[in-house]
């Protein structure tokens, strides 16, 4: 084999390694788009603030709920890090104290369909006095559309 042979071997080589190298850059470049794509979709209900947090903005999710004579209001429900937090205020609107009991947060989707249920625990609040719901969990259910609460009875 000649030099000038040899010299074009190397060169066509060397082309066609840069020519894998940029289509495999494409490729990588258009998966990583339509996951974006998809990860949106799923977060209908999430901003994600400049520190990473990611807050759940779902309209439905943010109502006022009443259970057992108990107003649960100004919902936040937030996930960083692996730790989905939700957070509420609790009052009690009734003549008795209520609550000292475990409680069941059935977390849900648009469709109605349980994402997960997580514990939480209802302490004793008097007549006319609030308290602040707080329930967390290493599950990133924060991209959620409600919740429904209901005693944990065993």
């Amino acid at each position: 084999m000649k030099a000038n042979e040899k010299k074009m071997i190397l060169i066509l080589i060397i082309i066609s390694v840069i020519i894998i190298s940029i289509l495999a850059i494409i490729k990588n470049n258009e998966e990583d788009e339509t996951e974006n794509e998809t990860n949106q979709i799923e977060e209908e209900y999430v901003n994600v603030l400049e520190d990473g947090t990611r807050l759940n903005e779902s309209e439905k999710l943010h109502e006022t709920k009443t259970f057992d004579g108990l107003t649960i209001s100004n919902f936040q429900l937030t996930e960083k890090d692996n730790m989905t937090i939700l957070l509420g205020t609790i009052t009690n609107n009734t003549e008795e104290t209520r609550g000292g009991y475990p409680i069941n947060i059935k977390v849900i989707d648009k469709n109605g369909n349980e994402i997960i249920t997580v514990g939480g625990y209802i302490g004793e609040i008097k007549p006319g006095e609030s308290m602040q719901l707080n329930s967390s969990a290493t599950f990133d259910y924060a991209n959620a559309y409600d919740f429904e609460i209901t005693k944990n009875i065993k």
